[in-house]
């Protein structure tokens, strides 16, 4: 590390994540944390440059539904 180097809040709040969920089983509550720390993103804007942009809206959504149905079947069985 440099001698004056400084981290940032950000990558202190990443490392503080990191620390606090590293135990088996966390990675659900560090991608939660990470959301918080970068944000959601923009979903429908015109910065969005991934399946949204390359299949559409609908069919993106339609893909989304069937993977909530996919899960909900699985956690009632």
């Amino acid at each position: 590390m440099p001698p004056h180097f400084e981290m940032s809040q950000i990558a202190r709040s990443r490392l503080s994540a990191l620390t606090n969920f590293s135990s088996l089983g966390a990675g659900f509550q560090l991608a939660m944390r990470d959301l918080e720390i970068r944000g959601a993103g923009n979903l429908l804007g015109r910065e969005q440059s991934g399946y949204i942009n390359s299949i559409g809206f609908e069919m993106y959504q339609q893909l989304i539904e069937e993977a909530v149905r996919e899960v909900q079947t699985e956690k009632s069985n």
